[in-house]
């Protein structure tokens, strides 16, 4: 949890410091750029980052350790691969867009080695994960803040992606043990049965969210948008919170001693954050409206009726953590798409449905009740894949056969 507040507030850190420093044309190219990156990270993620935990955190740490070698050069390969359609869209786009997009692929690697370790740390050293991410955060305090007066958003892209070598350096100093000759390819051919069907959970799952946003402006107005987003960043830190249980919950369920251990395991952490969310929905409705002003301006208005609403929505999409956390934790790829194609339909139809009838308010009980029904699809898959003995819980997981680097 430590480690995702840590990366987390590096992540707000540097918006602040680029929101203050540039005209809003900048700050949105920087976003902009930001946001492609958000994007490599979800393709990374799904292709070496969920394999890793789903599949691997049951198996003996030396295992582990001698995976590293092709975790990095899969990391390496996908982050080339990624950058080059960065490129192309910098050079389509031109501007301050494209000049920044053109800053974020020239530190795109650096970023993505440094989330490799932090995730090749999460299972077996938690502390070194921590180290990582205190490490970036701490340059990215030292090195913004001297930027120069003419600076534009592609020089703090850029600078923000040097700091994020700085901490994979850290992470690559502290596994060093485990380093060898990266291979570019074995991670991702091994694992390509996950790896694309985490991939397209990804792709499906973003193009719902953009289209909906987007389609609640055409429907309702951009005013409803920025509302909606003003309320949802009020329930930025629950994100937090779940990414912090989530890293955590997977690796320690494919470690459990049978199902109805990890069937405890997961409720129990359903239980935790659902009461957090609820705890910090009392507390953004208790929030005084100076401080909503003070962030929000002339939004804060109509966000200021919407937290309560979103809160019961942030509640509803806390219940499906354990279920979604359970299919991860049992490597069940495909029952794991097969659940979030069937959750595509009422996040896609809900939220429109209520904008169109209701402004905001109708948006965010559609939000919600799309939540609630993903959440019982999911713990409706977990049931699934534990029935179907998917793995044996706590025991020898399935993995492909695999010749770790440096052995023959």
């Amino acid at each position: 949890m430590a480690d995702q507040g840590a990366s987390s507030l590096s992540n707000v850190v540097v918006s602040i410091f680029v929101a203050r420093a540039l005209p809003t044309e900048g700050f949105g190219a920087f976003g902009v750029a930001f946001l492609a990156f958000l994007l490599a990270q979800g393709v990374w993620r799904a292709v070496i980052g969920e394999p890793l935990l789903s599949r691997y955190s049951a198996v003996d740490a030396a295992t582990r350790r001698a995976l590293v070698p092709d975790l990095l050069g899969a990391s390496l390969t996908v982050a080339v691969v990624v950058l080059s359609a960065v490129v192309v869209a910098g050079l389509v786009v031109g501007g301050p867009v494209g000049t920044a997009l053109l800053g974020l692929a020239c530190v795109l690697p650096l970023v993505t080695v440094q989330d490799t370790w932090r995730y090749v740390f999460i299972v077996d050293r938690p502390g070194a994960a921590l180290m990582v991410d205190l490490v970036w955060l701490a340059a990215v305090c030292v090195v913004l803040p001297a930027a120069p007066s003419d600076a534009g958003a592609a020089w703090f892209v850029v600078a923000w992606g040097l700091t994020g070598g700085v901490s994979a350096l850290a992470g690559a100093v502290a596994g060093w043990g485990s380093l060898a000759r990266p291979h570019p390819t074995r991670w991702l051919s091994t694992n390509r049965d996950m790896a694309s069907r985490f991939l397209g959970e990804l792709v499906t799952g973003q193009a719902v969210g953009h289209i909906v946003l987007a389609g609640t402006g055409a429907l309702a107005g951009l005013g409803v948008v920025a509302a909606v987003r003003a309320a949802q960043v009020v329930y930025g830190p629950l994100n937090t919170v779940h990414q912090g249980i989530y890293l955590a919950l997977v690796p320690e369920g494919a470690r459990t001693a049978g199902p109805a251990q990890l069937r405890r395991l997961m409720v129990g952490a359903t239980v935790v954050i659902v009461a957090v969310a609820a705890l910090w929905m009392g507390l953004a409705w208790l929030m005084p409206d100076a401080w909503g002003r003070a962030l929000f301006g002339d939004t804060w208005a109509e966000a200021a009726d919407l937290l309560v609403l979103m809160g019961l929505a942030s509640v509803a999409g806390s219940a499906a953590t354990g279920g979604f956390a359970g299919v991860r934790a049992l490597g069940a790829a495909r029952e794991s798409l097969r659940a979030r194609l069937h959750t595509l339909g009422p996040q896609f139809v809900l939220p429109l449905a209520g904008a169109a009838v209701a402004a905001a308010g109708g948006y965010v009980v559609g939000f919600g009740l799309a939540h609630l029904v993903s959440a019982v699809i999911w713990w409706a898959a977990f049931g699934r894949a534990l029935s179907s003995g998917r793995r044996a819980v706590g025991g020898e997981p399935t993995v492909p056969p695999l010749t770790p680097a440096g052995q023959s």
